[in-house]
């Protein structure tokens, strides 16, 4: 398997989507379409849109068509960023810090001393669950298999 692979057709659910102006994208990577076309999915971006796995590698300066085929909902096989630990089958799923990867979801805590940007941020965060890990994935790996879509 690789990152980008459909694991199962049952239930699958695929838009096609314009891509923003200059945006290169990888199969298998998290997206989100925030109004001016698909880019790499952030917490921030993951908290208020839809994410979604682009289906192909999509080099902007080398393509003439600017629209992409997306998994909305479904299994599939996603970036995952190396070193994030261990996921469990089940364990909710998050965007990383690296736009576009997945990592396990970690609560986020507001400290003792909260400011605005601080507060949003980790409201963003907490918001910014994509899924549910489908199989166990270890620190060292770079792809993740995940029931892709918004969870409670």
């Amino acid at each position: 398997m690789a990152a980008g692979d459909i694991l199962k057709e049952e239930g699958l659910h695929i838009e096609t989507f314009d891509i923003q102006a200059s945006e290169d994208i990888r199969k298998g990577e998290l997206v989100v379409d925030d109004a001016t076309g698909l880019i790499a999915a952030s917490a921030a971006l993951a908290a208020e849109g839809k994410v979604m796995m682009a289906m192909k590698d999509h080099i902007y300066a080398d393509e003439t068509v600017h629209t992409m085929q997306c998994v909305v909902i479904g299994y599939v096989e996603v970036i995952k960023v190396e070193g994030s630990g261990l996921a469990r089958k089940g364990d909710k799923l998050m965007v990383s810090a690296t736009a576009g990867e997945v990592t396990k979801f970690v609560k986020a805590v507001v400290d003792a001393t909260p400011d605005q940007t601080n507060l949003q941020a980790n409201f963003d965060l907490n918001l910014g669950i994509v899924g549910v890990a489908m199989k166990i994935s270890t620190d060292a790996e770079v792809t993740q298999e995940m029931f892709l879509g918004v969870i409670g």
